[in-house]
């Protein structure tokens, strides 16, 4: 175990470079997407074809998640696993860059994400490989951090770069530096055999009717918002005329508001309250945030929301993880099985929020459905409750 260790900083490199390509063209993805769709879309239908790869992005995480656990379970190898990530995002930036047609642009957006639902889940699995639990929860928050120190790189240096050059050429740039994961993964040495279940087993979570409810209703919902700020702050921002250095400037503000808060803000919340009331607390206040921007739509108020939604993501993904792994107490399935359908949730949730935008021609809709998810929830909830108790008896 303690050569396992050693593979760590080796690693956490890996998932540093990965996330820097994958997260280099957040600040300008959508405005190079309308770049694309301005003379290929059919009168009247812009802002659909502005949302198609997004949309199309999100679905392929949820494929790149359910066959990373095929590949996986084939080989057991993580190095090859990684290898296979690294390549296809490559593959992806290639095609973003040399683009000449909206379908290739569509066709490179699929394969990036692909490659993020491969390295989001990959870090989980580099963490299973550890046997003790503490040393699990220390490889996965180094490895973290390293993806996350990758994210924050390629979002500012990606909105940096597109002020001096053009968007493709910042997509190409990055495909040169994923030749660095690949020289780290030939010097990676990992002997432990990787066991991951079923993706079947997983879908016993859908037994739990508890389970299912917090799923639809609150996971679903809040995930939905999250396109918020990859969406449409972009698209709001350039609108009042800021440049994609700007946009990657706010974005990164955001990031560093929630990691740094994360640690104190999680403990101050759970202290005074439960999970489950933090989860309200959290889907209440991104909910209402993004209703004030929707109906003010100034520029100093995006600023203020993106912020307070970084100060928000300190504490309620950590808390919201913790309330779902609550209701499924007492389960037949193991925590790792939950934690991949609620992982798959997620992503279903930031495959449609574009849609919902586009059909409601607004952010506010994001809200309202988390406002009708967060009352679903509670009315369904109670009745389920209600009913199992007169069970009981």
């Amino acid at each position: 175990m303690n050569e396992l260790k050693r593979q760590n900083p080796y690693v956490r490199l890996v998932f540093l470079f990965g996330f820097f390509a994958l997260s280099i063209g957040d600040a300008f993805n959508v405005l190079f997407i309308k770049q694309m769709a301005e003379s290929f879309a059919p009168a009247g239908q812009l802002e659909l074809y502005i949302s198609l790869p997004v949309t199309a992005m999100s679905a392929m995480m949820i494929v790149g998640v359910i066959s990373a656990n095929l590949m996986v379970r084939r080989t057991g190898d993580i190095v090859s696993f990684l290898k296979v990530s690294t390549f296809i995002t490559g593959v992806g930036m290639i095609l973003r860059g040399v683009a000449f047609h909206y379908l290739i642009l569509l066709l490179g957006f699929m394969a990036m994400g692909f490659g993020y639902g491969c390295f989001y889940i990959g870090i989980r699995y580099f963490a299973y490989l550890f046997e003790d639990e503490s040393d699990r929860m220390e490889s996965m928050a180094f490895v973290s951090g390293g993806a996350f120190a990758g994210q924050c790189l390629g979002t500012v240096l990606g909105g940096i770069m597109a002020g001096q050059m053009s968007y493709r050429m910042v997509y190409l740039i990055s495909v040169v530096l994923l030749i660095v994961p690949f020289i780290l993964l030939r010097n990676v040495n990992i002997d432990a055999k990787l066991v991951v279940g079923r993706i079947k087993d997983s879908f016993k979570v859908l037994t739990n009717i508890r389970s299912v409810l917090y799923l639809i209703f609150l996971v679903l919902p809040l995930f939905a918002c999250t396109v918020f700020t990859s969406y449409t702050v972009p698209l709001s921002a350039d609108a009042f005329g800021f440049s994609a250095t700007v946009i990657s400037a706010l974005m990164l503000g955001a990031y560093m508001i929630a990691a740094y808060a994360g640690p104190g803000m999680t403990k101050a919340v759970t202290k005074v309250m439960s999970a489950m009331n933090a989860t309200f607390v959290y889907c209440i206040g991104v909910a209402f945030l993004i209703a004030v921007y929707a109906l003010g739509k100034t520029f100093p108020l995006l600023v203020l929301v993106v912020l307070l939604l970084g100060f928000m993501d300190s504490f309620g993904p950590s808390v919201m993880t913790e309330a779902y792994t609550g209701t499924s107490k007492g389960a037949s399935y193991s925590a790792a099985e939950a934690l991949m359908i609620y992982i798959l949730v997620t992503r279903v949730g930031m495959t449609v929020a574009p849609t919902i935008i586009l059909l409601f021609g607004t952010e506010l809709a994001l809200s309202g459905l988390v406002i009708i998810g967060m009352a679903l929830f509670l009315i369904i909830g109670t009745f389920v409750n209600i009913m199992a108790g007169k069970e009981k008896k």
